[in-house]
């Protein structure tokens, strides 16, 4: 069962708060390099080939969705998923380009090769769509660097590695699931998609009946045999997120594929390379994490129910789309299994006490960058030194990193600072960049305090800003209150009706002009009597709401959807650094005005009474298109 609805939450986007499989391979890289882009979130500039996988995959996986004639006639040469895509964006599906009549695994082939052309002119499509909404480009790059012969290559790739399923299923007599397969369909609770099938979402129960293709006996044709193998794969049908959640909701995993048809599992992750890079070598940790979690949720009560065993995971495999390579990587056993469990609970320990105070920064401990030969075999490394040297050079945060390579700092340094002052030394930056009144340095924003008072109004689980189901209630002394509310999804839990309470170590903040008290697992609600002595109370009506900072924009970035509610929603984010320390600015909907839509890297950035609020457990400014005031001053 690849997908389940998130714990005690709904629907939920992604939590930074969960660990993700990405998240811990960026840890393993570098925790100082997970630091600063996945907990404050600083972003790279983008180029087009980076765009590539995402659409790439979901080409691939939808091709695996398709459905042949049950009755061995001529199939239209068209995609299903082109005529998806299209009306997803209100144009109209193209017409077929004739039929292919599908006899073998020859014929089913050359039905794919007539089909490509139009797959790969919808990708293309779909990859200059989303280059009109990068808002931080890579010098000297453009969308065509992204060739219809590259899109081919891989989209071809991941065909040719499941016809390779296909055949083998074909040899297997069908494998152990045929039967239940002509009884009455796909007999899994979480089924294989199929375009002549209904979505199902997660924590639905599939109920399906067999199609008309199947045989009531005899050998397997190649009809069931593509039915069979049809492995699971993201059904872009379903906007709900489908991954799997830890049952205690601290970690999640989207995976790309499960091959399911020979009685046991194989989990595959899709790479849209001949996997050479350094980046390759986080496979290995990715797709172990995803046994993990597939292991950990056998038993879940979100679980829909199987009609057949399907196995125990037998196989983890990366599916290099450039070559095709396959890449088998080797499991975990049992006692492995836990021993990295317990490990990686204590990293998503530490990821979240990360941040929490200006000097809570991850150590910069950078693993060898690693080149690996076409399917993902690393080379030897034979300079550790310099291997790690280049995993630095590599980091996008070098430039804010007191422990990177002197060389490997000034590189990134030049990628954001302006050119009037490029040349200074990391000190004389920080001087050069320090505030002026009423501006404050970032490590000087209020983070934690303690307050006392009633609490009562309880409500929830409801959605905040981010789409995200949480709890909340008021605290109140004398004729002050003030709405206290979850920092994110399941970060606290519900409040207890108290008449006399201490809130500890509340993250103090705004929404919407109006003072706002944020808690998460670092923040504790006890009757006053229970209080540590000494403490020092914040009144009520002296909550810091705002703050002021400068600096210099390292980031932009841009995200939007629609919420749990239905409601569209869209942000655009940039980072300042002042020097010494990095803080995330965000505007939400109205709030993204022409002057920060034309913020740039490298422009200096005076933010004015901006609100106080929290993402993750460290602080966030937000903008309020009537009280905020942007002064900026062009780099270069």
């Amino acid at each position: 069962m690849p997908v389940m609805l998130p714990p005690a939450a709904g629907y939920l986007w992604k939590s930074r708060r969960r660990m993700s499989a990405s998240g811990l391979v960026t840890w393993e890289r570098c925790p100082r390099q997970w630091f600063y882009s996945r907990r404050i979130g600083v972003a790279q500039p983008q180029n087009p080939p980076m765009l590539v996988g995402h659409v790439a995959e979901e080409a691939v996986g939808s091709m695996l969705m398709e459905r042949l004639p049950a009755d061995g006639g001529p199939m239209p040469v068209r995609s299903a998923w082109v005529a998806y895509s299209r009306g997803q964006d209100g144009l109209d599906a193209p017409a077929a380009t004739g039929e292919g009549s599908i006899g073998d695994l020859d014929s089913l082939k050359a039905w794919f090769d007539a089909v490509l052309p139009s797959v790969v002119d919808e990708t293309l499509r779909r990859l200059a769509q989303d280059w009109d909404t990068v808002v931080w480009r890579a010098g000297g790059t453009d969308i065509a660097d992204v060739g219809a012969d590259r899109m081919a290559l891989l989209i071809s790739g991941g065909l040719e590695l499941q016809l390779e399923e296909v055949n083998a299923c074909l040899q297997a007599g069908g494998g152990p699931h045929l039967s239940a397969y002509r009884e009455s369909g796909d007999p899994f609770g979480v089924p294989a998609p199929c375009w002549d099938e209904e979505p199902v979402k997660p924590g639905e129960q599939a109920s399906r009946s067999a199609a008309a293709g199947f045989q009531k006996k005899g050998s397997v044709s190649l009809w069931e045999a593509w039915e069979v193998a049809r492995p699971w794969v993201k059904d872009p049908r379903v906007a709900e997120p489908q991954r799997q959640f830890h049952p205690d909701g601290w970690a999640a995993g989207e995976l790309d594929m499960v091959q399911r048809w020979d009685g046991s599992v194989r989990i595959v992750d899709l790479k849209a390379s001949a996997g050479t890079s350094g980046f390759s070598a986080g496979l290995p940790i990715q797709i172990r994490f995803y046994q993990w979690l597939w292991d950990v949720t056998r038993d879940t009560d979100a679980r829909p129910s199987d009609r057949v065993d399907a196995g125990q995971v037998s196989g983890l495999e990366g599916w290099y789309l450039a070559g095709p390579y396959r890449k088998q990587v080797e499991l975990l056993a049992p006692d492995e299994l836990a021993e990295e469990a317990a490990r990686w609970k204590a990293v998503h320990e530490k990821m979240t006490q990360s941040g929490l105070h200006p000097t809570d920064v991850p150590l910069a401990d950078p693993s060898p960058w690693v080149d690996h030969y076409p399917g993902g075999e690393p080379r030897p490394v034979t300079n550790v030194a310099a291997a790690k040297e280049r995993t630095c050079r590599m980091c996008n945060a070098a430039a804010f990193c007191d422990a990177a390579p002197t060389e490997a700092r000034a590189a990134g340094l030049a990628e954001v600072v302006p050119t009037d002052i490029s040349s200074a030394d990391p000190d004389e930056l920080s001087r050069a960049l320090a505030p002026k009144t009423p501006c404050i340095r970032i490590r000087d924003i209020p983070r934690r305090l303690h307050v006392r008072g009633r609490l009562s109004g309880h409500w929830g689980p409801m959605a905040n800003h981010y789409g995200e189901h949480v709890y909340g209630a008021s605290v109140a002394f004398g004729d002050a209150s003030v709405v206290v509310e979850e920092m994110g999804a399941d970060s606290f839990g519900e409040l207890p009706e108290l008449e006399d309470a201490v809130l500890l170590d509340a993250a103090p903040g705004q929404w919407r002009r109006m003072p706002r008290l944020y808690l998460d697992e670092h923040s504790s609600v006890k009757p006053a009597s229970e209080a540590p002595e000494g403490l020092e109370y914040t009144r009520l009506g002296l909550i810091p709401t705002k703050a002021s900072v400068s600096g210099l924009v390292v980031s932009r970035g841009a995200n939007s959807g629609v919420g749990v509610t239905g409601r569209p929603w869209s942000m655009q984010t940039c980072h300042l650094w002042d020097g010494n320390d990095v803080i995330e600015v965000v505007a939400f909907g109205s709030a993204v005005t022409h002057t920060f839509t034309r913020l740039e890297v490298g422009d200096r950035l005076r933010v004015l009474a901006a609100e106080l609020g929290w993402r993750d457990g460290v602080p966030q400014l937000r903008i309020d298109q009537r009280t905020t005031r942007l002064e900026v001053e062009r780099g270069g």
